[in-house]
């Protein structure tokens, strides 16, 4: 037998572009469903985790969906927004923890987040150098931000400019006071700051020269906050009016979740109210629909290939006969021609499984990391 199993390797060596293909074609059979099921999985763990750590959102009226991606994943920025008396609604109920979201802006394209101090410890996002804002126009970013962006303790982001955006022609500059650590959420790719300073954003508050006239040439707005002139910033207008595109609810216990559900179903109601988890479901639901379709297709695919290579095998035994008449008249008996000729289909086999089984170890030790650039 080892002398068989020698001739057969042999024989695959000297063929080796032969060989090649059909290991390769063994090993994608393998693997693709591995693989496709192993980035589904990962997939929804991924979603699933971020959407579970978020009993409720609220926010203006439209698709459930956006309103979830954009307040809970930080999709893209959201132009609809609601009142901050919506939040005072929810608050005087005294049944929830409420923590307003503003997303309308971005910074050298990333998602500024105006918030509360209160969602950093919701998250449990830990500081991995500096502190949290303490004044308007600080901010902390999120740690893929830091990397990606190369930016440091004490530098300057400018926001980027939008319709709403009214000071003057320089754009308001967030100073980083504080570097997130690393959450693997969409956390990461955030800017955090304080809702007011958002509102500044908007044009809804400004700071100049206390001694200037509101439309003098020395009351030009400021577009960097210091110590030095923060306290001349200050807001016009009621702030119950204020914009804030969505909020995070946290309900106290499941009786509050239920009465908090029931009171957005008007159709008055100019606010929604969504159980993150119960959208991302649906969501999910759909690409399992779709991997049910990829599979199907790659089933087919991989018997018409199996079949192929089938027909290979069997033409190649035919194109053998004279080898085999040969090794016959050399004294080989039946079966040791029979188990060379099964070792060679047995080695091609085993070299697929292999590779398919490192690809899928692989697919599977990194497919979370290839979510989180594929949703980033």
């Amino acid at each position: 037998m080892p002398d068989s199993f020698y001739l057969a390797w042999q024989y695959l060596r000297r063929h080796r572009w032969t060989t090649s293909i059909l290991v390769a074609s063994i090993a994608l059979i393998l693997y693709l469903p591995a693989a496709l099921q192993s980035i589904v999985a990962s997939a929804e763990q991924h979603f699933r985790s971020r959407a579970d750590s978020t009993p409720l959102v609220i926010g203006p009226r439209g698709s459930s969906l956006e309103l979830v991606l954009r307040s809970v994943y930080f999709d893209q920025p959201s132009d609809e927004v609601m009142r901050y008396q919506q939040l005072r609604r929810v608050q005087a109920q005294k049944m929830a923890s409420v923590i307003p979201l503003h997303t309308r802006f971005t910074a050298r394209n990333r998602q500024i987040v105006g918030t509360t101090r209160d969602y950093l410890r919701a998250r449990n996002l830990r500081l991995a150098a500096g502190s949290s804002w303490n004044m308007l126009g600080e901010c902390v970013v999120g740690a893929r931000v830091a990397e990606q962006l190369d930016v440091q303790i004490g530098d300057r982001i400018p926001v980027a400019k939008s319709t709403a955006f009214v000071l003057g022609d320089a754009p308001l500059r967030l100073r980083v006071v504080g570097l997130l650590g690393t959450t693997e959420t969409p956390d990461d790719e955030a800017i955090f700051t304080d809702l007011e300073t958002c509102w500044i954003i908007e044009g809804l508050g400004h700071g100049h020269a206390k001694t200037a006239k509101h439309g003098s040439l020395e009351a030009t707005s400021y577009t960097d906050i210091t110590k030095d002139n923060a306290g001349s910033f200050h807001f016009h207008g009621d702030r119950g009016e204020f914009p804030i595109s969505a909020m995070l609810v946290i309900p106290e216990d499941q009786k509050a979740e239920t009465i908090l559900l029931g009171q957005y179903f008007s159709p008055d109601e100019t606010v929604q109210i969504a159980r993150p988890r119960k959208v991302i479901d649906s969501l999910l639901a759909r690409i399992v629909m779709v991997r049910s379709y990829l599979l199907a297709a790659i089933a087919l695919v991989s018997l018409v290939t199996l079949v192929m290579m089938t027909l290979v095998i069997a033409l190649s035994v035919r194109l053998r006969r004279s080898e085999i008449v040969t090794m016959r008249k050399m004294g080989c008996a039946r079966h040791t021609i029979g188990f060379i000729l099964g070792s060679q289909v047995a080695i091609v086999l085993a070299a697929g499984l292999g590779i398919a089984a490192v690809l899928t170890a692989v697919t599977h030790r990194y497919g979370p990391e290839l979510i989180r650039l594929l949703v980033a």
